[in-house]
């Protein structure tokens, strides 16, 4: 996609502004924005006329394009994390090739399988963390043996299909090969049941045949549309839909040309890793490092080979009609460019004085009883004290008693009451450990509850954002969409 001019701040024309006003309709930049707290949301407004300032958005692509990402890409398997990922799938990996090469054939089908299960599942999980805008290399998980194990594995062999498929057929019906012979041939030989190793194919044929090299082209091409296809779609067959594999390849353009061209370069670093790493394995296996270090090495492409197409979807995934739409708008500025104002509280954000705090003497002592109810586990007590001091300022009630009080309404279906003390936990002490907590159960009150879901999904936006590296963090991002 072409490069949009971004809009410059009207009093800072040197500034790029990152806001536009709904009222003077003035573009803004940090300097020209006022930031103004509101239960768990930061409110913006333009300074100079106090009108609502609404953040600029646009197209992934515009901010950042798909080359312009790929510049990174030799870097990301050389994090700290992505080599600890690299050494720990590496030596099972290891493990398991050696157990295919040591065992009977029949016997070998399992540690066979578990291998390609490892592979991909690593593969996608990568693609799929890439593709959600994370920039390290992500833990793999294989607790659910359906979808962490046999699905991946399943996706990959149908996505790579499209390569060795198409030549054994090229071969079986243009390249005069008889499967039939081939077949009986391998069945009689006795060390085929002892080494699992098959008779090579015809392989000659293809190479003086300028068909075959075209063929072989065309489904190479093909191959990284199969893979992100694999992943976008929920449905396996979908893998192999060519009418939308086409589709898909008009639709990124030059984009896609840049990411095969990318991937056949990474493909020929593979193939001298190979090289090294066919060497290493070469070495007696008392030296059991060296079939580690070849695994890893043949990791650290493959990581790279998936971050590239887990980039591409994440940019231009729209393309390929992957999530909303809104999923891939982004604004202008980085997130750390908050307005340079003081952040203050937004008075309107307190409930008005009503006739109600006159007619509850010594809120103090009220306050105490309260706190005294959430020790004893007093439901009905609590809630009726917590509503009878609903006008005390939030921060003089302690964030377990919110808390206390937002899980209790929401079990007994007050969700209006859950919604407004599971708030005024992260209002009044946003740094506190339940801060997150109580924030991740106002976003399940709002979304399964009362089916808010657009609330519910900034509420899991601002917990990704503001508490980072925490478990709620980490349940807010598999509750977001997959190109959030």
């Amino acid at each position: 996609m072409p490069p949009r001019r971004l809009a410059r701040c009207k009093r800072h024309p040197t500034a790029t502004a990152g806001w536009r006003c709904t009222d003077c309709a003035a573009p803004l930049c940090p300097e020209c924005v006022e930031a103004r707290r509101m239960q768990t949301v930061d409110l913006l407004s333009c300074r100079a006329c106090g009108g609502r300032a609404d953040t600029l958005l646009v197209h992934r692509a515009e901010l950042a394009s798909f080359p312009e990402r790929l510049r990174q890409v030799w870097r990301y398997p050389f994090t700290r994390q992505g080599l600890m990922v690299a050494a720990g799938l590496g030596a099972v990996m290891a493990f398991v090739d050696f157990m295919t090469q040591v065992t009977l054939i029949v016997a070998r089908l399992v540690p066979a399988a578990i291998g390609a299960g490892l592979f991909w599942g690593a593969f996608f999980s990568i693609m799929r963390a890439s593709v959600r805008g994370e920039n390290e290399v992500p833990i793999p998980e294989y607790g659910d043996i359906f979808n962490d194990w046999l699905l991946p594995a399943l996706r990959g062999l149908l996505a790579t299909s499209v390569v060795w498929l198409t030549f054994l057929l090229y071969l079986a019906f243009a390249g005069g090969w008889d499967v039939s012979e081939y077949v009986d041939r391998l069945l009689s030989d006795s060390m085929f049941y002892m080494t699992g190793r098959f008779h090579a194919l015809p392989a000659e044929r293809l190479l003086g045949d300028p068909l075959a090299w075209l063929l072989g082209l065309a489904s190479l091409t093909y191959l990284p549309m199969a893979l992100m296809m694999a992943v976008t779609s929920n449905n396996l067959l979908d893998t192999l839909n060519p009418v939308a594999a086409v589709r898909g390849m008009l639709r990124l353009g030059r984009d896609y040309a840049v990411a095969v061209v990318t991937l056949f370069a990474l493909g020929l670093v593979y193939l001298a890793v190979r090289v090294v790493s066919s060497s290493l394995r070469e070495i007696p296996f008392e030296l059991v490092i060296s079939r580690w270090l070849a695994q890893v090495l043949e990791c650290l492409v493959v990581f790279a080979m998936a971050r590239v197409l887990g980039l591409l979807v994440h940019t231009r995934g729209d393309a390929l009609d992957y999530g909303a739409p809104s999923d891939y708008l982004a604004s202008v500025l980085p997130a750390e460019a908050t307005p340079r104002t003081t952040l203050r509280a937004d008075p309107s954000s307190l409930p008005p004085p009503t006739p109600a705090e006159a007619a509850v003497p010594d809120p103090e002592a009220r306050l105490r009883e309260l706190s005294a109810a959430v020790q004893a586990r007093d439901v009905p007590q609590a809630l009726a004290l917590y509503t009878a001091l609903s006008f005390l300022p939030k921060a003089r009630v302690p964030p377990a008693v919110h808390l206390f009080v937002g899980q209790a309404s929401a079990a007994q279906g007050d969700n209006d009451l859950a919604v407004r003390a599971l708030e005024s936990v992260a209002d009044s002490a946003p740094d506190d450990p339940l801060a997150p907590r109580a924030l991740v159960l106002l976003a399940r009150v709002l979304g399964e509850r009362m089916r808010e879901q657009t609330r519910a999904e900034d509420v899991y936006r601002y917990i990704v954002d503001r508490y980072p590296d925490t478990e709620a963090s980490r349940f807010a991002q598999g509750r977001l969409p997959p190109t959030s």
